[in-house]
């Protein structure tokens, strides 16, 4: 806590302190905690030394990602997920279509292209969702080539 950047009395932070208050649930507290601890060796290196740091260095990466996934993307957006066939659906804007993209055993597979390597199936590797899925499923991720 930054005992100096508040005035005497408030429970909110002087705006001239460079920081703001945030509040988080409970559980998404201890899960960005328990991630800290598990990599703070790790994070040392790369200069982040302590918690506050790691979630204002988490956050802005997020920021970041999410702006540059609304530049390049903003045509696509995840419609919905059937857990029963492991299928995400993604709406197409450019085309007015919905696409489904299968998890299965040799990795992801594209409806409406019926290929393995559309657009459908780059924007479906940048959804958690995906990893979630292959991971139940015992399914590598593809390797990147250099």
């Amino acid at each position: 806590m930054l005992i100096g950047a508040y005035e005497s009395g408030e429970r909110t932070p002087k705006r001239d302190s460079g920081y703001m208050n945030l509040s988080v649930a409970i559980p998404v507290y201890e899960r960005y905690k328990q991630v800290y601890e598990k990599k703070k060796e790790q994070l040392v290196r790369k200069g982040v030394t302590s918690f506050a740091g790691y979630i204002t260095g988490t956050l802005e990466e997020l920021m970041e990602k999410d702006e540059v996934f609304g530049r390049y993307a903003p045509f696509m957006q995840e419609f919905g997920f059937d857990e029963g066939t492991n299928t995400i659906y993604i709406k197409d804007n450019r085309t007015n279509r919905i696409a489904g993209v299968s998890v299965g055993e040799k990795g992801l597979m594209c409806d409406v292209d019926a290929r393995d390597d559309c657009v459908h199936i780059g924007f479906a590797y940048a959804l958690p969702q995906v990893y979630k899925v292959m991971e139940k499923l015992g399914v590598r991720p593809p390797k990147i080539k250099p």
